[in-house]
């Protein structure tokens, strides 16, 4: 004889609660998870793009070949369509020896009309800490920094920036450039606007083309450097060619 509905009722509820408690709680809506910002790097040279070991041309005649361009990335920002900005990244290495260099970062959904990142370490993650306390894979580990480390006292070199020089086109490349940027003074900021708002979806990825042009840290609106005459920069700022190169570097980065 069939039961009533009235008396399989209790018996079915009891046991859509029962199973209730084994189910996870309900997943993030859609519109709620992250999407991903990534940042293609390139090396550029008078806006466009290069590689190590082409040999191009400076503002002075001469003839130049970068054999090796590394920079600290630190703390991705962008900034909503209110102005308020949005931390979304951590330190990362960008190193011009490796093929298409990325910085990929978890993004929340949005909309942002710029971004923001500093060249260096931190003051607080700069000296007295022992690369050797991170794990390899880490941009700060001894492995991970790729020969970005100066002492416990200096710290890391925020930019490597080499290569050789010749007095004119025509004549040997062989005077050597090596410039080295860091301590907790040489930390700069670089602010870049979108040229129009870009749109951040739930699990998406956004590429974003960012250019390091090698020329203008040689010239720019802040001033200009010889490669023949001052070739070396190790020091940090206060001297007059670490000054002009920190100058010149907050306007080595644009959008192309």
């Amino acid at each position: 004889m069939m039961q009533p509905l009235t008396r399989l009722f209790p018996v079915v509820a009891a046991a859509v609660l029962a199973l209730s408690g084994c189910v996870d709680p309900l997943p993030p809506r859609w519109h709620d998870l992250p999407g991903t910002v990534r940042l293609d790097l390139g090396l550029h040279w008078n806006g466009a793009p290069m590689a190590l070991g082409d040999t191009v041309t400076d503002h002075l005649g001469h003839p130049v070949t970068l054999t090796n361009v590394q920079f600290y990335l630190n703390g991705l920002e962008l900034q909503d369509l209110d102005g308020t900005w949005h931390s979304v990244g951590d330190i990362r290495l960008v190193d011009f020896n490796r093929d298409a260099p990325t910085v990929v970062e978890e993004v929340p959904p949005g909309t942002y009309t710029a971004m923001r990142f500093g060249v260096g370490i931190p003051k607080a993650l700069n000296t007295n800490i022992d690369p050797a306390s991170y794990p390899n894979d880490h941009p700060l580990s001894f492995q991970g920094s790729s020969g970005m480390f100066w002492t416990w006292s200096t710290g890391y070199i925020f930019l490597k920036y080499e290569g050789k020089a010749g007095t004119a086109v025509g004549e040997p490349i062989e005077a050597p450039i090596s410039y080295h940027l860091g301590t907790d003074l040489s930390y700069r900021t670089i602010t870049l606007p979108f040229a129009y708002p870009m749109y951040v979806t739930a699990r998406q990825v956004l590429p974003i083309p960012v250019a390091f042009d090698g020329a203008r840290l040689l010239d720019g609106p802040a001033g200009s450097i010889d490669v023949i005459e001052d070739p070396v920069s190790h020091n940090a700022p206060g001297t007059e060619l670490p000054d002009r190169l920190l100058a010149l570097l907050e306007t080595s980065f644009y959008l192309p």
